[in-house]
């Protein structure tokens, strides 16, 4: 439904946001604060609980947190929601989640993505927005903490992208709002391109009546396009990003000041920007998104069996490690590193299950391999 008339709405969307070197919580510099409270509203991937509540759960992987002062700061500089659909808000169990959101609303932010059960956690949000009606989803790949039909009744986490609830989100949406926008956090990590399952998937979303998709979790920048009417933006990358090896981190990307006007086709700025010092900001140093762009076309199938191809070493070295007994993972180096992790007593069975449960659940992994051994059955010769 496009009502006509001559409201319009600024959006500001960004990427992922992780803290833990920033004890003010005041992530960005004035420029770009200045930017962010300029908008009628503001949007970023909050992408791990806050820190001090709940138990690390049962996973592979680090569990992230991150100062409770950050959803402060988000709410001091000018944002309005937090994202919470994403694989590390489950981290800290229920408890983690429910501190989340409590902290978040308490300070006046809206959330989404993720609850203490099912229709919470898929319950899409309805904003009216400088005279625009909008409807915001927001949904993640299936990793540890989805809702994916497989726990139990009444449990805590985030919607899961490929879940048919999310399709009847978007139907039920359309009817009321005159713009939808879903923001998905999928995709394979820092690789400039997405894969084809998900672009197909998210212009499925758009068939359905979403106007624009925003990604998050490759923690890179990726390119977008235009399908019909609609916007798809693959990646925006990481906001601001500290966590361990990201520390030092520029998160050199893009963010999105998004423009809807009832009864005329979206149209947006990027604001490029990159983190120094533990402050986020507006960067003259931009990011090629024209050249993103143009990779979602030439030489695309040559760059995804690459990337696939790499993808596939990688799983592949982890389920022969996860699946043996022995410490070993098919290379030299590898297995080293599982023997001196075996004598720690960091690889237990029930930790090696979790390793199997996370690669095979997980549908950018398959997509991945699937794609990796379609390339390498070509070059089969019986």
């Amino acid at each position: 439904m496009i009502a006509l008339g001559w409201w319009m709405a600024k959006i500001f969307a960004c990427g992922d946001v992780v803290n833990y070197g920033n004890n003010t919580g005041l992530l960005c510099d004035a420029k770009l604060e200045s930017i962010i409270s300029g908008a009628d509203y503001s949007v970023c991937n909050f992408e791990a609980p806050i820190a001090g509540f709940g138990r690390p759960i049962s996973k592979c992987g680090p569990h992230l947190q991150q100062d409770k002062k950050t959803l402060t700061g988000l709410k001091e500089q000018g944002f309005d929601l937090v994202l919470l659909a994403n694989n590390h808000i489950m981290d800290y169990g229920r408890a983690g989640l429910k501190a989340t959101i409590d902290a978040a609303n308490d300070v006046g932010l809206d959330t989404v993505g993720a609850g203490l059960d099912f229709q919470s956690a898929y319950k899409s949000l309805v904003r009216d927005i400088a005279g625009v009606r909008v409807g915001i989803i927001n949904a993640c790949e299936a990793q540890f903490g989805v809702l994916d039909g497989s726990g139990t009744i009444g449990d805590a986490g985030y919607a899961w992208i490929n879940h048919n609830k999310i399709d009847a989100e978007i139907f039920s949406l359309r009817k009321e709002c005159d713009f939808v926008l879903l923001f998905a956090h999928a995709g394979l990590e820092d690789v400039h391109i997405p894969q084809k399952e998900w672009r197909s998937r998210y212009k499925y979303f758009c068939d359905l009546g979403v106007d624009v998709v925003i990604g998050s979790h490759p923690h890179v920048p990726q390119g977008y396009e235009a399908y019909n009417k609609s916007l798809i933006f693959y990646s925006l990358g990481n906001f601001y990003f500290d966590y361990g090896y990201a520390k030092n981190y520029k998160n050199h990307s893009y963010a999105l000041m998004l423009h809807l006007e009832k009864g005329r086709t979206i149209s947006f700025e990027p604001v490029h920007h990159v983190t120094n010092s533990h402050k986020v900001f507006v960067c003259e140093d931009e990011v090629d998104i024209n050249g993103l762009c143009r990779s979602l076309v030439e030489n695309y199938n040559e760059k995804l069996d690459e990337i696939s191809l790499a993808a596939y070493r990688h799983i592949n070295r982890q389920l022969i490690s996860s699946g043996s007994q022995l410490p070993f993972d098919g290379t030299l180096f590898g297995s080293l590193k599982e023997l001196v992790a075996t004598i720690l007593g960091r690889r237990k069975a029930s930790y090696k299950r979790l390793v199997q449960l996370h690669y095979v659940r997980n549908e950018t992994y398959h997509y991945a391999a699937k794609h990796a051994l379609d390339v390498l059955s070509k070059n089969y010769v019986a």
